[in-house]
């Protein structure tokens, strides 16, 4: 009666423990992220595995918010299997045509092994076969470790069962084979998905050792390891609080226990292996946009109703896409073609290529949707598609020299974005030369042209004007002749009449009288005195100093002297006032430096342009006042 009473106890708590679907969700890959990997485990009530799930069955719920499943593939990979035989004195009890309880344990596994396929592993699901290990309490000669073997293939496991020939009687139990065993299904698989088994054949603990299994039982739970028993005792023992702790050991970790009193047919190691070798392996698209922790979920509709996995919880760092102008230019210098040309918009460069990387530094790479050029914070260029590592910055707009800031923004698959630090860059645009010999060079063909046309009128003035003279010539003579012969009669003549006419000092009508500038720069020695060099005459109304002569009116010869250097100009009150041009040495007035405003200059003011010392001078000097005598009461 306690015997069928332990039976029954037994099968209560398999069925119990099966009594709802399982769903699993394990190994979850997030390498590839966005891409996201996952295996997935469906049971039934009865512990069997589900097949032919859809993607319509599958519900994933990240963050607690739904995502599109892309794909649910089932595969069969092996199982990692350990087999633990633990022998004690119970093994040796034979019947009554004296065969072993070991012997009768021992062929249903060599059974099990014979109908294994073959060595190839082109014989097995999907090319995987199985993972097998042995491990005794007692050890094995013939075997390389004095605990455990190692099997490749079936031939190899009925070798070693062949091998292996326990004396029973002379060996203490100890749950150190199922430690052992455990360590073993504990190791990393050789095939993603394959789950892990051990069958632990056992007589039943003692009182004190309880504790000890409770513990391993606890550690196979979190490891995954589902454990098969095979208790061995007598039928009246099965009610014991050590078969109870090996049940509880079965039902804890998701496998079965069955008691073996040496006249139960042994079940078929197929009914626990098969369903193992059974696996989902689904594909989403995660939509994490913040670094942290997160959950995945994965619902199973089954027969009109839901079962749920466990959430899984993990970590992901998630940062947004990092954009770095790569090889961008310090200046660039925009100028005329030629000489001829004073179209600014026909100035080359006309644009200049930018070339970007993008960085990940959560190192997850994603595809890119969008990356922008900015220019001042406005958009230069755009991509939408690939290439997105390179842009084209247009520069025919530029037409005055400046500073200009670059900056570049990249945008993933998740939409996450980040602009890049500011880069400046300096356009220098070279501004057409100006000038007698520009003009000159510009209009030749128009010159030439009036210089022909000039050149003949010249002429014919010349051969008119000649015509006349000899006439006039003739003329003189006959009235010279005249004279000579009259001489009372003789007539003054015209040419001396201009001639006496004529006063000293005359000038001609088409002289133009040099007009007289309001100020000069007199140039001064180191010592203060002046060279002897003409003066500059100040004569515009605004005036510019430096070394470019394609950007200072007046051009000084030094190396101290910045292209443009100074700025003089002339109000209408006649008062002059000098400003710098951001220049590098520098402009002085009576040995201060003149910086962001104006300086107002005086007759005699001492200017310094670089290491050029000059005297302002007025045409006009103001008159001195007199001093004044106080007269002291």
């Amino acid at each position: 009666m306690l015997a069928v009473l332990a039976v029954v106890t037994t099968m209560g708590f398999s069925v119990r423990a099966q009594s709802q679907a399982q769903v699993d969700l394990y190994a979850l890959q997030t390498d590839s992220f966005p891409a996201m990997t996952a295996a997935l485990d469906v049971f039934d009530a009865s512990g069997v595995f589900v097949s032919g799930l859809t993607a319509e069955n599958i519900t994933v719920l990240e963050d607690d918010q739904p995502r599109p499943l892309d794909s649910l593939q089932e595969l069969q990979p092996g199982v990692q299997f350990v087999l633990a035989i633990n022998p004690g004195p119970i093994f040796a009890i034979r019947d009554s045509n004296a065969v072993s309880r070991y012997d009768k344990i021992a062929a249903p596994l060599r059974d099990w092994a014979a109908a294994r396929p073959a060595e190839s592993a082109d014989d097995f699901p999907q090319g995987h076969r199985d993972d097998v290990s042995l491990v005794t309490t007692d050890g094995l000669v013939s075997l390389p470790s004095r605990c455990c073997a190692h099997m490749k293939s079936a031939s190899d496991f009925l070798d070693v069962l062949a091998a292996y020939q326990p004396d029973s009687r002379a060996i203490t139990p100890s749950l150190i084979t199922l430690s052992r065993a455990l360590d073993i299904a504990a190791e990393p698989t050789a095939q993603s998905g394959m789950k892990r088994a051990v069958l632990f054949i056992t007589p039943l603990p003692e009182r004190e050792a309880i504790p000890t299994l409770q513990s391993l039982t606890a550690r196979a739970a979190q490891l995954k390891i589902r454990v098969y028993v095979w208790m061995v005792a007598p039928k009246d023992y099965f009610s014991t609080s050590g078969a109870i702790a090996l049940q509880d050991l079965a039902a804890q970790t998701g496998g079965q226990a069955f008691p073996f009193s040496g006249a139960e047919a042994l079940p078929d190691l197929e009914t626990y292996l098969t369903p193992l070798r059974h696996t989902y392996a689904l594909t989403y698209t995660s939509a994490i946009k913040t670094p942290g922790s997160h959950t995945l979920m994965i619902q199973v509709a089954l027969q009109g109703q839901t079962a749920s996995a466990a959430p899984l919880t993990f970590d992901l760092d998630v940062q947004p896409p990092n954009p770095i102008l790569v090889s961008l230019p310090e200046q660039i210098l925009r100028q005329s073609p030629d000489v001829k040309s004073n179209n600014l918009t026909a100035f080359a460069p006309t644009e200049e290529k930018i070339e970007i990387i993008v960085e990940f530094p959560d190192g997850h790479p994603r595809p890119l949707v969008r990356t922008t050029l900015y220019v001042d914070g406005i958009i230069a260029d755009e991509n939408t598609s690939e290439p997105f590592d390179k842009f084209t910055w247009n520069l025919n707009s530029y037409t005055s020299s400046g500073q200009h800031n670059l900056q570049v923004e990249a945008v993933d698959s998740l939409g996450l974005s980040k602009v890049s630090l500011g880069v400046p860059v300096t356009v220098t645009v070279v501004q057409p030369p100006r000038g007698l010999q520009v003009f000159l060079v510009r209009n030749s063909l128009w010159i030439a042209g009036g210089a022909v046309l000039l050149a003949g009128a010249a002429l014919g003035l010349i051969l008119f004007a000649g015509g006349r003279l000899r006439r006039a010539a003739n003329t003189d003579r006959g009235l010279e002749r005249k004279m000579r012969l009259d001489p009372l009669t003789q007539p003054i003549s015209p040419r001396a009449e201009v001639l006496t006419a004529e006063k000293p000092g005359l000038q001609l009508p088409w002289a133009r009288r040099r007009k007289n500038a309001p100020a000069y720069l007199v140039r001064l020695k180191s010592d203060g005195q002046p060279v002897t060099a003409p003066p500059i005459p100040l004569t515009g109304s605004e005036m510019t100093f430096g070394a470019n002569p394609t950007q200072a009116t007046h051009v000084l010869d030094d190396p101290s002297v910045s292209p443009l250097h100074a700025r003089l100009k002339k109000e209408r009150n006649g008062e002059f006032y000098l400003l710098d041009q951001n220049s590098i040495a520098g402009t002085w007035v009576n040995y201060e430096p003149v910086k962001n405003e104006p300086r107002r200059l005086k007759h005699g003011d001492i200017l310094h342009l670089g290491q050029l010392s000059y005297r302002f001078m007025l045409r006009k000097p103001p008159e001195k006042s007199k001093p004044r005598i106080i007269q002291q009461k």
